[in-house]
């Protein structure tokens, strides 16, 4: 379900940028000052904030796991670990 939302919303903002693209690129009106950009460019931004804030809601909730260099326990378990095997084999 997170991971569903997540994509949607990725979705959502590459698709804000390609209207703003088109609306760049048409043939400029003589009424139109460019207003359809900026709000298609102002929805992508608001879909990258909502985003965000999802993704941060959704690590502290526990919906959804950081991988382990995030993780700084077990990030420095694990080099431990590492660490006293090599020293091992050099004792040897």
């Amino acid at each position: 379900m997170t991971k569903t939302i997540i994509i949607v919303l990725m979705v959502a903002m590459i698709a804000s940028l390609g209207l703003g693209l088109y609306h760049l690129l048409k043939t400029p009106n003589e009424r139109d000052t460019g207003d359809k950009v900026v709000k298609a460019l102002t929805w992508r931004i608001g879909i990258w904030v909502v985003l965000f804030g999802f993704i941060l809601l959704s690590i502290k909730l526990g919906w959804i796991k950081p991988s382990n260099s995030v993780n700084p326990e077990r990030f420095n378990q694990e080099q431990q670990q590492r660490i006293d095997d090599a020293s091992s084999k050099v004792e040897e």
